[in-house]
């Protein structure tokens, strides 16, 4: 690596300025879709106790090794996938630069920079008996460096997954290449290692796998010895990694797909059809590369049809594969048939022809593809164009490369205005929502981001603009597909909570019900509709589906406390706070309010006794001066000037 170096210093430095060219303006975005997942995102309140939404990572070097211990997501539904590597970048910066998103964008653009370079680097390697190497490398690595599609990988940090795994699959092909020279313990224990951080940073990284020996048996010759020692580390660092995360993780993965995701989830689809959508699937991906617009944060059910019905992208996927077979077979070139094969093997997983894609589609599923899209291009141009000698100052105003100059100025500008979509969530959903109307996801995503500004002091908006937003992007929503529950919920409780229109707000928590029947936060939002309108015992049902349903759910627990409370019903509020307690012992709001009910039935003693124990749990001054006060009226001095002072 450090003679390629020296030979190219001038394509070293020429990478790292394109590179902060195409996406320096990133470095003033803050985040945006997904980036809690990985990192913290929620920034103190004057005023108010610091909570991050990522523990393990705001605990830095000290929570690296739960980390190590968790799985790499988590929502309200559950947890999945195990991508340590990933995370535990985030908690090492976190550790050194504090909370600091312009440090988390450098560090994805350094990543980046590091594969452009390393894919040079290994093609002049891969192809080191070929006689235009040189302009097949720097091709490659320039169009893969400049492409737009490359943005939201780029950008959005959760996929440093992507760029994590990439970098890695390719540092591990690096030295299976030194390896066939040098078959030493050195080489083979890097390609072991390589590929298990690959995996352990996104598991797509498996896809280096197959892409090693397709190097191995199209541009080197190699004996069984070799082929046999491939295979072998190959299943080794399969269940190295297996073995990782099973003696290491505890909790079990638990995620649910849903129509609005993809259909092909819900749906049953005959293994036929399926091959009709991945050719559809194939032929959105090939269009995307040749014309990157327009871009969207999400795709999702409506936007791209997953139907049986033949449109403009089968007949592009079709095109490809026929025109690639028909190139293959009449040039019988190395080189295009390697590149047809890796961009092939590297986008078929996210087809949707054997596991449904999340989304359906994604630019940044096409991220380890557009590795062999880059060498297809490239392979055209130097077969077409080879009397082009780059390393020369006149060639730089020859037509093909005056062209490709007026294609890099053009995707530059698009690059920066698309970074500069990613500054935050509310300015990618705004940005992307004229190409999203009939999302029902990115519409939802984009009335939650309303929604939260909302209490907000200081916003965009005025209040009565987002609740109209609100409205109108949750509706479009549940328009668009009428089995998202969230949808339902959410505008529930904004006609709830900001117009007090009740009966609307019913409407909509039942719906959310009926289209989800055990969801526990739409059942306590429609108990507060109903506490409202004094019907006790409808509010109460509903409480106790909401608890039944999610026993962790502290807020419905609250409400169901508070309502009896306040009916002075407080042998029933006990109950339910016992019931509580052994979902959330030592609570101290728990134990303060079974305090306050043993008060008001007039047991002073027992009283003072939960406030003692709520006291222990989180000492305050207002309660100590409380208890003081409680033991003066019983005439309890001592005690009364111990809690005083």
């Amino acid at each position: 690596m450090i003679l390629y170096f020296k030979e190219h210093k001038n394509v070293f430095f020429t990478f790292l300025v394109l590179v902060f060219l195409f996406y320096g303006n990133s470095l003033k975005n803050k985040y945006a879709l997904d980036d809690d997942y990985i990192t913290v995102t929620n920034f103190p309140e004057k005023g108010k106790e610091f909570n991050p939404n990522h523990k393990l990572v705001s605990k830095g070097f000290k929570g690296i090794a739960k980390i190590w211990r968790s799985r790499y997501a988590h929502d309200s539904e559950g947890s999945f996938d195990y991508r340590p590597v990933t995370t535990s970048t985030f908690a090492i910066e976190y550790g050194i630069f504090g909370q600091n998103p312009f440090v988390s964008h450098l560090v994805n653009l350094l990543l980046y920079f590091i594969t452009v370079w390393l894919l040079f680097c290994i093609l002049l390697k891969l192809f080191e008996d070929y006689k235009f190497k040189f302009d097949l490398a720097f091709i490659t690595a320039f169009i893969f460096l400049i492409h737009p599609i490359h943005s939201e990988v780029v950008n959005n940090l959760k996929c440093r997954d992507e760029l994590l795994a990439f970098l890695f699959g390719i540092s591990a092909l690096w030295y299976g290449l030194e390896a066939i020279k040098k078959p030493n313990i050195k080489n083979i224990v890097l390609i072991v290692l390589l590929l298990t951080l690959g995996l352990l940073s996104k598991r797509n990284a498996i896809l280096f796998f197959a892409v090693i020996p397709l190097c191995y048996l199209l541009f080197r010759k190699v004996n069984f010895k070799i082929i046999l020692i491939c295979a072998l580390s190959v299943i080794f660092i399969y269940y190295l990694a297996v073995l990782v995360r099973n003696r290491l993780v505890t909790e079990k993965p638990i995620r649910f797909f849903y129509h609005f995701e993809n259909p092909l989830y819900t749906d049953h689809v005959s293994f036929f059809q399926k091959i009709i959508v991945g050719i559809k699937t194939l032929g959105f991906y090939v269009k995307f590369l040749i014309i990157p617009y327009p871009f969207r944060n999400y795709y999702g059910f409506n936007t791209f049809d997953v139907t049986t019905s033949l449109n403009v992208y089968f007949l592009i996927g079709a095109g490809f594969l026929t025109s690639a077979g028909y190139f293959i077979y009449k040039l019988r070139n190395k080189i295009l048939l390697f590149s047809v094969l890796l961009f092939l093997g590297l986008i078929v997983p996210f087809l949707n022809v054997g596991i449904p894609a999340p989304g359906i589609l994604g630019e940044r599923f096409a991220y380890f593809a557009s590795f062999g899209f880059a060498l297809i291009i490239a392979f055209i141009f130097t077969h077409y164009f080879h009397t082009i000698n780059f390393k020369t100052i006149a060639s730089l105003f020859s037509k093909p490369l005056i062209y490709i100059t007026v294609l890099s100025v053009v995707f530059m500008i698009y690059s920066w205005d698309r970074n500069t979509d990613w500054h935050n969530k509310l300015t990618l959903f705004e940005a992307d929502i004229k190409h999203q109307e009939h999302s029902a996801k990115a519409n939802s995503l984009l009335a939650n981001e309303y929604f939260e500004m909302l209490r907000l002091p200081n916003k965009k908006y005025p209040n009565n603009i987002l609740v109209q937003k609100c409205i109108k992007h949750y509706t479009q929503a549940i328009k668009n597909d009428s089995t998202l529950y969230s949808a339902y919920n959410n505008v529930g409780v904004v006609y709830y909570s900001y117009l007090n229109d009740i009966p609307n707000a019913k409407k909509y928590f039942s719906l959310a019900i009926t289209k989800r029947p055990k969801y526990s936060q739409a059942y306590e939002n429609l108990g507060n509709c109903y506490k409202q309108e004094k019907n006790i015992k409808k509010s109460y049902e509903c409480y106790m589906k909401a608890i039944g349903y999610n026993p962790k759910q502290f807020t419905a627990f609250s409400a169901a406390i508070d309502l009896f409370f306040g009916q002075k019903e407080y042998d029933k509020t006990l109950h339910i706070i016992k019931i509580a307690q052994q979902n959330f012992p030592d609570n101290y709001e728990l134990i303060a309010q079974e305090a306050n009910c043993n008060l008001m039935k007039k047991d002073t003693l027992s009283a003072i006794e939960k406030y003692k124990e709520a006291y222990d749990l989180m000492p305050n001054s207002n309660l100590a001066q409380y208890i003081a006060k409680k033991y003066m009226e019983i005439g309890d001095t001592v005690n009364a000037k111990k809690y005083q002072y």
